[in-house]
């Protein structure tokens, strides 16, 4: 196991990593007051609203995730050809990114809304607003074509696929054909839906659910069983390495060589959204700055266990990346396979 030392020098060298992303990207919106009666139309809470916000969502997650670690970022994603799609565009140039951002605007669709009514931080009702079919021909060379020009100047790609059309069969493996031609890191955060398209990344980061499920078996209730999903999903995606996050109980990374398993370090548990937008842009940052695999598995457990030990979606720092390992470290159990 990599000395706890050596993992101390990690957090510092994320500036360094350059990570480019594509993915789906949305507004989460949020309304947000107190419910005090129910309404006399309807047997429904009145929410009484004292504020709305809306933040950059979907694949932005991990795009801020990247920014929040100091890395070099990159995005690759389509709108709306509306005014939300112009602010979504507006807001992410805040974030520095330069000539390295590109969203295509897409007169078919509006740009992806997600409301949220909040009742303090109790969540009354969800409202999409949507149309998640699949892009045309057309966009996807444009898509493909961009993603080419852009992709040779990261060492890495992470492909953030919240089901919005974005990501077409063809999409997807030519953006993995491209990034293996350009030796860039390819990793992917997969939706059930185009599981198995995601053949030959360098990673894949589902949790159990999406791994069980998009190989077609139960879930899994020990740590046999996970091994089992495992092999059946390396072999059928001809995959090198995987890594399955497990909530409460952990994490499990896989290879050819070995089965590695890692307990959560979680101490307090708010909120678990966006933790898998944190655990792949750690991993990939990891990865970029010179760490192995299983180093990568051990930041971004930990980048998993600080988030979800705050309310919303969350990202983690270095600086509280580096606090953290001065706590002890839990045990890495390995297998040889």
């Amino acid at each position: 196991m990599q000395a706890l030392a050596d993992l101390k020098q990690l957090p510092a060298k994320l500036a360094n990593a350059r990570v480019f992303v594509l993915g789906d990207l949305m507004w989460d919106e949020y309304v947000r007051g107190d419910v005090s009666r129910i309404s006399p139309e309807a047997p429904v809470a009145v929410l009484l609203a004292g504020s709305e916000d809306r933040t950059p969502g979907g694949a932005a997650n991990v795009l801020k995730n990247l920014k929040d670690l100091r890395c070099k970022m990159g995005m690759l994603s389509i709108v709306g050809a509306d005014e939300n799609g112009l602010a979504l565009h507006h807001e992410l140039e805040k974030w520095g990114l330069g000539e390295n951002l590109s969203l295509i605007r897409l007169a078919d669709r509006p740009t992806t809304i997600k409301t949220r009514f909040m009742a303090r931080n109790q969540q009354l009702l969800r409202v999409d607003r949507e149309r998640a079919a699949a892009i045309d021909q057309k966009t996807e060379d444009a898509v493909i074509t961009n993603f080419e020009r852009m992709v040779g100047n990261f060492d890495a790609v992470i492909l953030s696929d919240y089901d919005k059309g974005l990501l077409t069969r063809r999409v997807i493996s030519e953006a993995i054909r491209i990034a293996r031609q350009k030796k860039v890191f390819v990793a992917v955060d997969p939706q059930v839906k185009h599981f198995k398209q995601y053949g030959e990344c360098d990673i894949m980061t589902p949790n159990e659910k999406e791994a069980s499920e998009g190989i077609g078996r139960p879930f899994p209730a020990n740590d046999h069983e996970v091994a089992e999903i495992a092999a059946l999903i390396r072999r059928e995606l001809k995959l090198n390495n995987l890594l399955i996050t497990r909530s409460q109980r952990g994490m499990a990374y896989f290879n050819d060589k070995e089965a590695v398993y890692l307990p959560t370090v979680a101490r307090d548990v708010f909120d678990v959204t966006g933790a898998g937008d944190t655990v792949i842009s750690v991993y990939t940052a990891a990865i970029c700055a010179g760490a192995g695999h299983v180093e990568a598995m051990m930041l971004s457990n930990i980048a998993g266990g600080i988030v979800v030990g705050k309310l919303g979606t969350a990202t983690v720092t270095p600086q509280e990346l580096l606090a953290e390992l001065e706590h002890p470290m839990p045990d890495v159990r390995r297998v040889a396979l």
